[in-house]
């Protein structure tokens, strides 16, 4: 009997097994799950390949020194706290400490960043490494940053939310999200309620401002009233983590609606093949917006319960894997196609976040 692999549809694997004396015969095999030990290779080659243990840095490219960006840095930091998550490694956590020392020494004063969103993406990821090590330093930068953005860069134009940059003349949902579940955890890390009404207005407001109230999350919106309906992967993700947060702490089911429509939305109109592979956003920083997206997914799944989403990210992480570059596992922009050359640690970081997210668990022993 001889098989040959065949295009794949619709989550599941298509093969055509020729079998003597009775011809062709198609079978239809649900799409393999990445297992364990592949998102520790996984992982392992994006260590491999862009962390320098001596600066406690991420690189920014394959070769060079040029250090990861700011923001970017942020989502590499989370893909560590992704995989600390999945398998409670000690020196993985060791790795969450080295991340933000080496950070900080050469990032020391972050309100100096003129965009807000960088900041607060590292607000998130504060609060998120305090959760993991209790280390407190990270609960005061988490709370130091967010009260930094939100007090100065919040303002009733254009009806609300909080601006992207300084120079105030555009507020987006690649910050607006994270400042809703930035502020939602801090609401439960610092036990004070006025945090999670700041999160519910901001979420009420870009809701109304920057959403089509089906699933489609907007851009952003300048003055007057001028809005970019575009939409991304990233801004999907947040506003799915923004309600899913909102929900796990008023179990107002009304957010969890929001968040399953965001994910229908997506599966929808930001995917590519039968499968629903999410698209390429191609390196510079639309390598990092589908790591985002697929983050929050897990926690929709998890966290509000939502399994049906589960054989979509999985069909995701086994199209990323499957496409890697065979000699040293890195994989790029495009799940859907062979891994190029000169792939961006960004880019990397948000494939080996969908595989070390939605990997197989450990068998029972």
């Amino acid at each position: 009997m001889r098989r040959s692999q065949m295009p794949t549809s619709r989550g599941w694997a298509v093969r055509l097994f020729l079998v003597a004396g009775v011809g062709p015969l198609l079978l239809v095999l649900p799409t393999r799950a990445v297992t364990p030990a592949e998102a520790d290779l996984a992982f392992h080659a994006l260590n491999t390949t862009y962390w320098d243990p001596a600066a406690r840095l991420f690189r920014k490219e394959e070769r060079g020194g040029k250090k990861a960006d700011f923001w970017l840095a942020a989502q590499l930091w989370d893909t560590v706290m992704d995989q600390y998550d999945r398998t409670g490694s000690a020196d993985v956590k060791g790795q969450i400490d080295d991340a933000y020392d080496g950070f900080v020494k050469v990032n020391r004063n972050w309100t100096t960043n003129k965009f807000n969103d960088d900041i607060m993406w590292w607000a998130i990821a504060c609060g998120r490494a305090y959760v993991i090590t209790h280390n407190e330093r990270y609960l005061t930068k988490s709370k130091a940053s967010f009260d930094f953005v939100y007090n100065k860069f919040t303002d009733d134009r254009m009806g609300g939310g909080v601006y992207w940059s300084s120079d105030r003349t555009y507020k987006s949902s690649c910050v607006n999200g994270p400042t809703v579940i930035a502020a939602a955890r801090l609401a439960l890390l610092l036990n004070d309620p006025t945090y999670l009404e700041k999160a519910k207005s901001v979420y009420a407001w870009q809701k109304k401002t920057l959403s089509d109230g089906k699933g489609k999350v907007f851009d952003g919106i300048s003055p007057p009233n001028k809005v970019n309906r575009g939409s991304l992967t990233y801004n999907q993700g947040t506003f799915i983590g923004a309600a899913v947060v909102l929900y796990q702490q008023t179990k107002d089911t009304t957010y969890l609606d929001d968040a399953v429509k965001a994910a229908e939305w997506t599966k929808a109109h930001l995917c590519v093949t039968d499968e629903r592979i999410l698209r390429s956003e191609g390196q510079g920083d639309g390598g990092a917006f589908k790591g985002i997206f697929v983050r929050y997914m897990k926690r929709l799944i998890q966290d509000g319960g939502r399994t049906e989403f589960l054989p979509w990210m999985k069909a995701n992480a086994d199209a990323a894997w499957r496409h890697r570059r065979p000699a040293d596992n890195i994989m790029g922009d495009d799940w859907s196609a062979p891994t190029g050359q000169n792939i961006q640690s960004q880019t990397a970081a948000s494939a080996a976040a969908v595989v070390i997210d939605f990997a197989d668990e450990e068998p029972a022993r």
